[in-house]
This record gives C-alpha cells, sequence and structure tokens, in this order.
C-alpha cells in the first residue's frame, strides 16, 4: 500500500470507529478498518440475494456527506455489504481533495480502485446530479464510469438527449437510470421505444409521498426498474413519517416478491453456476439502496458533526430490516429453481469408484426396522452454493444400502415442497446430502423442517449441510453448526463416544487398529467450526472429533481457543433427532467400511429405528 493510500486507510478507520456501537452489529478492530475487506466470512442475506437474483444491496456514498469516498466504502464493507453507489458531489479521500467525478486525475482513479479492490466491494452504481448534453462529455462521462466498474449511472434530472444517450450507453454497455420522485407514468413516457439500457431509479419516499405504493409504481415501470432507494412510511401522503422497513404502508414484501416473480423462469436462464453446469440465478440486475432513517438519527458525536454516534447500528439495523422483507423473494427464486435442479445421477460416478463403495457397505440394517421407513434424499445447492462432486457417491451409497438392508425406502427429489408442512409427514426422515446455499431461503419450507423434527422427525446431513442457509440462525441450531474455516487435510480423528451404536463398529475395525480403537487418521475437507456459532458440546451429543494432541498445524486458523472441532455428532431436538457428519468431501468416505456402517446405522437413527443417547457432551460424565 503507497503512503497516501495508508494514510486514508488510517483516517477511514478512525471515521467508522467513531459511529460503531454494539445493537447487533459487529464490533471490528479500528487496525483492520480500511485496509482489508471485514465483512463476515460467512453468507448473509444482503449478499446472497445478489447470487439468486442479481440484487446488489448497498448504499450511496454521499448519504454521509460529511465522509469521504474512502471512509464511505469502508462503513459499506463494515456493514456487510459487497456493493455501494458512487457520487460525483463527494471527495475521494481524506487526503485526496478531488471530487469522484470524470476530472478525476489518473492517480485518483488508480486509488478508488485500490480501495475498491482491497474491500471486495464493488461500485455498481454511480449517481450524478445531471448528464451533460454534449457527446463528448457523455462519452468522458461512460469512459470514467466503465473504468471503475460501473454497471448502471443514476441521474437525478431526465437528460434533453434521449436518443443520443441510449445509442451511447449501449456503444458501452452501461445503463442509465433516471431517477422518479413522483408518478413514473410522465418518465415511463420519456422513455418508450429505448433499449433496455435506460431505465428507472424509484425513489420510495417521494413515490409514497406522492400517494403512489410501490407496487403501483412497479406496475408502471414493470422491467425498466433498474434502482430502488428503499423507504418504508406510515402512510401515503406528504405527513407521513418514515418507519422501519417492512412495518409500513410501502407493503416492501409483496414489493419484492413481484421484482422475484418478474425474473425470467429458472429453464430461461443462462447456465449461471461456476461448478455443476446446473442453471439458476437471477438476470436482472437491481441496485436496493439503503440510507439511514430520520428515526433513527441520533445525536451527532462531537468529533462527527453531523453524523450520527448511531448510525452505522443504524443501517446495520436497516440492512436487517431489508433482510426480512426480501427474504421471501428469495424464497420464491430456489422454490423455483429446485423444481428444474434434477437430484445428481448416479452415472457420473467411475464403475471402479461404485465397485469401492458397494464392496465396503454393510449387508444388513443394525437392527429391525420397527415400520417401514421413507428417507427423503435432498441435494439441492441453489446459486452461489458450492455443489460437491461426491453427492452422487452418497446418493449411490443410500440407494445401494437400501436395496441391501431393505430397512428404508428412498425417495430422491429436489421439490421443496416435500418439505412444507404437512407434505413432510409422508416421511420418517430428512437427508440433507452437501447441501450448500440458500436452501432454506423460503420460512414455509424451513418452518415445516423445523415442526417435522420436532414432533418426531429425523434430519440427518452430510459434509456441506452445515453451509445451507447460514444466514438463518435456525437452521445452525437444528444441524449443529454453520461456517468455519475449512480446507482438506490429513488429521487425527478421536471416538468421543466409543459405545455409541452408531460408533461401536470402530473398535474392532482396521481403521483404527493402531489406536486401540480409540481413533485414527483421515483425510477429508475438515470444518474449524466458529466458536461464535452453534456448535457447542452444551447442545451437542460428539461422536467424533479431531484429537488436537496428536493433529500437527490443526489451529492454523487460531478459530476456537479450546481446539475442539467436532466432526460428527447426534442430538434430540424436541421429539425428534439430529445426525450430523462434517466428514464426506472425498470420495473415500463410502469406501471406508467403518464410516459407511456409521452411515448406515445414522440412517436407522434419524428414521426412529435406533436408539441412541443423545445427552449432550458437557453433560456426560467426566466431561
Amino acid at each position: 500500500m503507497n503512503k497516501i493510500a495508508h494514510m486514508a486507510a488510517v483516517c477511514t478507520a478512525m471515521a467508522v470507529t467513531s459511529f460503531q456501537i454494539a445493537s447487533g452489529a459487529p464490533s471490528v478492530p479500528a487496525d483492520r478498518l480500511g485496509v482489508d475487506s471485514v465483512r463476515p466470512s460467512t453468507d448473509q442475506i444482503r449478499t446472497a440475494v445478489d447470487k439468486l437474483l442479481d440484487w446488489q444491496v448497498g448504499i450511496f456514498a454521499n448519504d454521509f456527506p460529511e465522509l469521504t469516498f474512502a471512509q464511505s466504502a469502508t462503513l459499506a464493507d463494515a456493514l456487510g455489504m459487497a456493493h455501494m453507489g458512487g457520487d460525483s458531489s463527494q471527495k475521494v479521500s481524506p487526503q485526496i481533495d478531488q471530487n469522484l467525478d470524470d476530472n478525476l486525475s489518473p492517480d485518483g482513479v488508480a486509488f478508488v480502485k485500490q480501495r475498491l479492490n482491497a474491500l471486495a466491494l464493488k461500485m455498481d452504481t454511480y449517481r450524478v446530479a445531471s448528464i451533460p448534453s454534449d457527446q463528448e462529455s457523455q462519452q468522458k462521462l461512460f469512459t470514467f464510469a466503465k473504468e471503475l466498474g460501473v454497471e448502471t449511472i443514476v441521474t437525478d434530472a431526465t437528460p434533453s438527449s434521449l436518443q443520443q444517450l441510449d445509442s451511447l450507453a449501449g456503444q458501452n454497455d452501461i445503463n442509465i437510470a433516471i431517477e422518479s420522485r413522483d408518478d413514473p407514468k410522465e418518465l415511463m413516457s420519456a422513455i418508450q421505444g429505448l433499449s433496455p439500457h435506460v431505465g428507472v431509479s424509484a425513489n420510495f419516499a417521494q413515490w409514497m409521498a406522492h400517494g403512489i405504493r410501490p407496487l403501483a409504481g412497479l406496475a408502471t415501470v414493470e422491467d425498466r426498474l433498474m434502482v430502488v432507494e428503499v423507504r418504508d412510511r406510515s402512510n401515503l401522503g406528504p405527513d407521513a413519517h418514515d418507519v422501519p422497513l417492512g412495518a409500513g404502508a410501502g407493503d416492501l414484501q409483496r414489493f419484492f416478491y413481484a421484482v422475484a416473480v418478474m425474473e425470467p423462469k429458472p429453464e430461461e436462464q443462462p447456465n449461471a453456476c461456476v461448478n455443476c453446469s446446473r442453471p439458476y440465478g437471477g438476470t436482472r440486475p437491481l441496485f436496493i439502496a439503503l440510507g439511514v432513517n430520520p428515526w433513527r438519527i441520533t445525536i451527532p458525536t462531537p468529533k462527527q458533526p453531523g453524523v450520527s454516534g448511531g448510525s452505522f447500528a443504524d443501517l446495520w439495523e436497516e440492512a436487517a430490516d431489508l433482510e426480512k422483507v426480501v427474504r421471501p423473494a428469495m424464497g420464491y427464486r430456489v422454490d423455483q429453481d429446485a423444481l428444474v435442479i434434477p437430484i445428481t445421477s448416479t452415472d457420473r460416478i467411475p464403475t471402479d469408484v461404485k465397485q469401492k463403495i458397494e464392496a465396503a457397505l454393510p449387508r444388513a440394517a443394525a437392527v429391525t426396522p420397527k415400520a417401514p421407513r421413507k428417507l427423503l434424499v435432498v441435494d439441492l445447492c441453489p446459486a452461489g452454493g458450492y455443489y460437491h462432486d461426491t453427492i452422487a457417491n452418497a446418493n449411490f451409497a443410500v440407494q445401494k444400502l437400501a436395496e441391501y438392508t431393505g430397512a428404508f425406502q428412498p425417495i430422491f427429489s429436489n421439490d421443496l415442497s416435500n418439505l412444507k408442512y404437512p407434505n413432510i409427514l409422508k416421511y420418517d426422515a430428512i437427508f440433507l446430502n452437501s447441501t450448500v446455499g440458500e436452501v432454506f431461503a423460503d420460512p414455509a419450507v424451513l418452518d415445516g423442517l423445523i415442526r417435522f423434527v420436532r414432533q418426531g422427525g429425523g434430519v440427518m446431513g452430510l459434509h456441506g449441510a452445515s453451509y445451507a442457509s447460514m444466514d438463518i440462525p435456525e437452521f445452525g441450531d437444528l444441524i449443529g453448526a454453520a461456517s468455519g474455516p475449512h480446507r482438506v487435510e490429513t488429521v487425527t480423528l478421536k471416538i468421543d463416544d466409543p459405545n455409541s451404536p452408531l460408533t461401536k463398529q470402530f473398535a474392532s475395525s482396521p481403521l483404527t487398529a493402531a489406536f486401540d480403537g480409540k481413533g485414527f487418521t483421515y483425510t477429508d475437507e475438515f470444518y474449524h467450526f466458529l466458536p461464535t456459532g452453534p456448535f457447542s458440546r452444551q447442545k451437542l451429543h460428539v461422536l467424533i472429533s479431531i484429537d488436537a494432541a496428536k493433529t500437527a498445524d490443526l489451529d492454523q486458523w487460531h478459530v476456537r481457543p479450546d481446539k475442539d472441532y467436532g466432526s460428527v455428532w447426534i442430538k434430540s431436538y424436541g421429539k425428534g433427532r439430529v445426525f450430523n457428519c462434517a466428514l464426506g468431501h472425498t470420495p473415500t468416505f463410502f469406501e471406508t467400511p467403518a464410516l459407511a456402517q456409521m452411515f448406515m446405522n445414522a440412517i436407522q437413527f434419524v428414521d426412529g429405528d435406533l436408539s441412541a443417547d443423545t445427552t449432550p457432551s458437557a453433560m456426560m460424565a467426566g466431561e
């Protein structure tokens, strides 16, 4: 980092730290602010909507006029946002006393790009008061915006030369969004016949002040909508006041749901999956701009005149409110995608690997089933969720275990309506086969699963299952874990409960011979679950964990002071049963007899046929 950039980072850190407060917002060390991204490593709804619907959640940098672009960028990152909107009226940094406009020096442009890159932040939108009428000045603006990665230029005033501007927008592949502060019908009339590069930026506060509900405005602008400046108000009309998002007359849940429904159907969308050739992902970009509502502003701090001491937490709460508002829209998209995303075929598994799996699988059930059992297998990985090749191996193992033991009937389907209540009652247990991504965005899907388990059903997860809907705490509480750094490594595993019916086979397994039946070395992708997450021996009956004393270089990330990294556990949840195994990234899992037997035993446990002690490990004698 050069000297100027370093000085700007220090000043930025000081400014942002001054309005960090608790209120649910994360506390970030001052020495990290502005230097590198401090966004949470786990997905949040405010960033997940980008992957699912191509909706970018951010702030316009000049919402805090006392701050520079560099400071606003740091604020956006600390708020957990991956996007922001620039503004031509804002200074670049405390050290670069130039506006963020197309007259900025090359060094200034380089600095802006460096800050965006360092914070892994994208400036999707860029706002100007007006767009010049002459073509040369317009091209200068487009060139500047394109250099900074801008996709949409927002202008407060309707340009005078729309046809010429439309042509340049197409040539530069940059959109123009004209702000709509009142009835959008007049604006729509002005841009009629222009290309899709010209659209609308909706100002909800102004719409509602003029008696226009967001849904009514959407019916007018339709797919011309490019930018939304989100507000919710107590009522329509000029005398209303701002209220928390979703609490007012804006009917924002229905608005965003309607926008999601306007997206192309999943089968009409291009392949957007980076590692599995499955069709999903949004195709209509929408920038959703948050800002501190006046009802939340507190008294400015003495050191930051005009910048509220509570502004950081206010914006954090604003983003949290937005997450509640947009979740049904995300759920709609995931539900639609799930209808066309097939269960992973076992045909992709090489013949020799199938032979190894079959050789390792048990041929009989551990106990006789109490009744005919149905196991629903789901391997859905929505947009943004990493897709594991070994999902196919697990599906093959489940097929063969059902065939060999007769203990259950597997039902393979990614249709999430199966998890909604009461449909889910058709099954005895649910197997989440490395489901990664926003699987449970639809509240009805997660509510159905939770109710099902609480009432006596079972759920089991393999490997990446804890990475399903990490932004929804209720799912992490159910499965017993969420996120953590991970890598493929060779560790020593210990059998925490060798007497459990799920692990008793390890006592005589060749796998554990060198450890007297109490442990073994194994190579897999191991999750180092965070101490701030739901993994805890106070809640879980741990069956297998990493032996810290026998594993070199275990704590390279310094994640847990206690160095307690559980890999396999069971728990009771209401009247139901939960099993989770974080192993399974590599093909060897189902090729290893002791692990394959544990998996079969787990199926019978969640089905309700195999009884096992689920007392949390911390409450066991001697722990």
